[in-house]
Formats: C-alpha cells, sequence, structure tokens
C-alpha cells in the first residue's frame, strides 16, 4: 500500500510542475493564432519577422519586405509584437526589444548582393 501511495504522488507531482504548465501553454499559443488579425507584427518559428497581410484557415500570408509576401502554416506563428517592436518573454514576463534598427549610412544589410 505504501508504495502505490507514493507512486500515486509522484505522478500527481509530475502532472502538477510538468504537464500542466505546458498544457496552458498550448492553450495561449492556439489563443494567439486564432486570434491572428491583418496588419499584426509576429514572428514566426524559423524566426521571420512580418506583418500579417492575409489570414485563411490554415495559413497565413506574411509581409516581410515591400512586395515580399511569404505564406506560412498559421501554427508557425509563435510570437506576437506590440506596435513598438517589444514582446514578451514567456518566462519571466518581462518585456524583450525584438527589432533592430538598420544604419543610417543606408548601406546593404547582410545576404548576397
Amino acid at each position: 500500500m505504501p508504495q502505490l501511495l507514493l507512486t500515486v504522488l509522484l505522478i500527481a507531482i509530475g502532472w502538477f510542475f510538468l504537464i500542466r504548465p505546458q498544457q496552458a501553454r498550448v492553450r495561449e499559443q492556439r489563443a494567439m493564432v486564432a486570434d491572428l488579425k491583418v496588419g499584426d507584427r509576429v514572428i514566426s518559428a524559423g524566426g521571420i519577422h512580418g506583418v500579417v497581410a492575409s489570414v485563411a484557415d490554415t495559413t497565413v500570408d506574411l509581409q516581410v519586405a515591400p512586395e515580399v509576401v511569404l505564406t506560412l502554416a498559421r501554427a508557425a506563428v509563435v510570437r506576437r509584437l506590440s506596435a513598438d517592436g517589444q514582446t514578451h518573454d514567456s518566462d519571466s514576463g518581462t518585456p524583450r526589444n525584438q527589432t533592430s534598427q538598420p544604419p543610417s549610412n543606408g548601406a546593404p544589410q547582410g545576404g548576397i548582393l
């Protein structure tokens, strides 16, 4: 009987500290993806920053540059940015700056020319 009680107690502790918080994060992610609308600034799972250009049932079109639109699965959107470029760290709740400022000299940024 004590082994059974200990086993049940360990399973309950594991559920409370591991499974339950993960389920809450999944619910929050699904709610955010379901609430996407045109004009939202988002970050994809691959790290692509963009503005939602259109929303379909299973896909989202992101405008990443003028006249450059990418089609992604809705589930690939992992974070929504506020208008000032701030997002909140899901673990600590502290805001982080997610935007970088291009240099003012007009030089091209990274990539192949």
